[in-house]
């Protein structure tokens, strides 16, 4: 299995549709809490808190703890973004990792945008805690573990779902 730097973007778009590999370095991590606060920023033509083009968006949130070494941070179900997907596909980001898929309509979306589509274990949310090894956040602190976070990863294995020639493994 492959360790790809996440910053990588040729690594990136050579996975192939069903190939495992381990995320390394810096995910942006949020929930469809902060996706509809920082579409309605951008509508209304407010400055982002980060940008998000060329950056990994991880649909998670990590629970309490999880920056002391004993916490959590499992995927959230993708289709519950659905919603923010216009909004992602101006934002720019190279990847979005999450749990399960999408349908026909919002694949062909993010094909189309040139927006790769990971999938990572439903359930393993200790898993993937175990693998954060720095947790910031960036924005919306009031929202507790639905902010927006920056999560420093390793080996963080994820399937690729929807590739960079736009092939799909379902």
């Amino acid at each position: 299995m492959r360790k790809i730097p996440v910053t990588d973007l040729d690594a990136l778009r050579s996975v192939k549709a069903g190939e495992f590999v381990a995320l390394e370095g810096v995910l942006l991590a949020m929930r469809d809490r902060t996706l509809a606060r920082l579409s309605a920023m951008a509508e209304r033509g407010e400055p982002l808190p980060v940008p998000l083009a060329g950056r990994v968006i991880f649909f998670a949130g990590p629970t309490p703890g999880l920056a002391e070494g004993r916490g959590a941070v499992g995927p959230t179900t993708s289709r519950r973004m659905a919603a923010y997907l216009p909004f992602l596909c101006d934002a720019g980001p190279t990847a979005l990792v999450g749990k399960g898929l999408f349908d026909e309509k919002d694949t062909e979306r993010l094909r189309s945008c040139n927006i790769l589509y990971l999938q990572a274990i439903g359930g393993a949310g200790a898993y993937y805690g175990a693998r954060t090894g720095g947790v910031a956040t960036v924005a919306f602190e009031e929202y507790g573990p639905e902010a927006l976070f920056e999560l420093t990863v390793r080996d963080f294995v994820v399937m690729m779902t929807l590739d960079g020639s736009g092939a799909v493994r379902r």
